[in-house]
């Protein structure tokens, strides 16, 4: 497998050279170099297609990407231990045994406090600018230049790569915070095992339930067209997650495969275009994906996945891993909700405002996805798939119990009463 290492040169060489030496069986690492953690997320695209996993030299690195990017691959960042801090301060005693106050960043000031007086360097003052994701680069080189001018700071500790050069092109004393080697090892241990953990993962069985809507009085005849329509549209998809299908009827199908193939955006792309292609044909098909830990478990998830599938109005997949409900995956309304309501507020408060507690989850889940908490009822009625009159009703609930309240009127350019845009104020359930 290839691991890649994202982050600053010198410190991607750094884990590359404890990588060949500790773990001799593993490839050479491909290095993705970035000089500016705000450029970070570039390198991910790239690194996915290559890689089995992904470590990060450092939190920034890692912090920067996940604002901007959701990661597929089992991934690790380096830290920065009390090892290494005591690592760089000794480092800082044996080249600078004059020095008596330092400028240092990433880490707590707290920390370095306890190690100086470990080391019995508790003369040494100390300026700390702790990692925050809301910082930019430029605002770190800024407090280390300003001791360094000020005079109340003659050498920086620096964990950034970035910074660290910006500050030594200036000509001032400066040394770089590392992880130390066994910090590395202890790290690239972890995406191992998180590495053999996705592939268990990926191998276990999952299975696919697609249904087609039933047609009243349907002849033999346009039973087996639309069983040859299905099967003959299957067979590239098929082929693409290795799978093996059984008819149970001839509206009912079942495909068994891999987590990890069923699972793959991709291929989900796939069969949601093979259900809009066949609907052009008047087939409707429902597809619900089940996900488990054994056969058993991944088809009664199916199960539930194509129960909720089967409300709805066109072809549609649902998918059902656990607790979690998936759908209708690849649309506008796809949400993402637990669908077990043995929470007692969820439960109380839908006691309270008299709906169900799955519009509770839902309206929670639409809040999330869409990161607003006003919607008109057009709105709610798109998303949960509901008429227009029963997205009014769960507005009305909601306003009578002072679970939300209207916050404003969208204007339309048709002659009708302006929208009411409503703001749910749910608690954090």
């Amino acid at each position: 497998m290839k691991i890649g290492i994202i982050g600053p040169l010198d410190s991607g060489k750094k884990i590359a050279e404890v990588m060949k030496r500790y773990f001799p069986s593993l490839l050479s690492p491909e290095i993705y170099d970035v000089s500016k953690v705000q450029e970070a997320h570039l390198k991910i695209e790239k690194a996915e297609k290559e890689c089995s996993g992904l470590i990060f030299t450092g939190v920034a690195v890692y912090s920067k990407i996940v604002e901007k990017v959701k990661l597929n691959l089992p991934h690790v960042y380096i830290p920065f231990p009390a090892s290494s801090i005591m690592k760089a301060l000794w480092e800082l005693k044996e080249k600078y045994p004059e020095c008596k106050n330092i400028s240092i960043d990433t880490v707590e000031k707290a920390e370095v406090e306890d190690i100086l007086e470990e080391l019995n360097l508790n003369d040494i003052k100390i300026q700390t600018m702790p990692y925050s994701k809301l910082k930019e680069e430029q605002k770190y080189v800024d407090f280390h230049l300003s001791f360094q001018e000020k005079k109340q700071a003659s050498v920086s500790i620096i964990g950034l790569g970035w910074v660290y050069e910006q500050v030594t092109k200036k000509g001032y004393s400066t040394l770089r915070l590392y992880s130390t080697k066994s910090g590395i090892k202890s790290t690239i241990s972890d995406l191992l095992y998180k590495i053999n953990a996705a592939q268990v993962k990926e191998s276990t069985m999952a299975i696919e339930l697609l249904n087609v809507k039933s047609e009243e009085d349907i002849s033999q005849y346009r039973a087996l067209e639309i069983s040859s329509l299905i099967e003959n549209s299957l067979v590239e998809y098929l082929k693409e997650i290795q799978g093996s299908i059984f008819s149970l009827n001839w509206n009912q199908y079942i495909i068994f495969s891999t987590r990890g193939a069923i699972e793959n955006r991709e291929n989900i792309m796939k069969l949601k275009n093979i259900l809009n292609n066949l609907e052009k044909n008047n087939i409707q098909i429902f597809a619900g994906i089940g996900l488990g830990k054994t056969v058993y478990e991944s088809e009664i998830n199916a199960k539930k996945a194509l129960h909720t599938a089967l409300r709805e109005k066109r072809s549609c997949i649902f998918k059902v891993d656990k607790n979690k409900i998936e759908g209708p995956i690849l649309t506008e309304g796809e949400l993402a909700y637990n669908f077990i309501t043995d929470n007692s507020e969820v439960n109380k408060l839908a006691k309270l405002i008299n709906l169900n507690p799955l519009y509770i989850k839902k309206l929670k889940a639409l809040k999330e996805k869409h990161s607003k908490d006003t919607f008109t009822s057009d709105e709610l009625a798109k998303y949960l798939d509901i008429s227009i009159r029963s997205a009014n009703r769960i507005i009305k609930k909601i306003i009578d119990h002072q679970c939300g309240e209207v916050v404003g009127l969208e204007s339309t350019q048709s002659l009708g009463r302006p929208k009411k845009i409503i703001r749910i104020d749910f608690y954090d359930i």
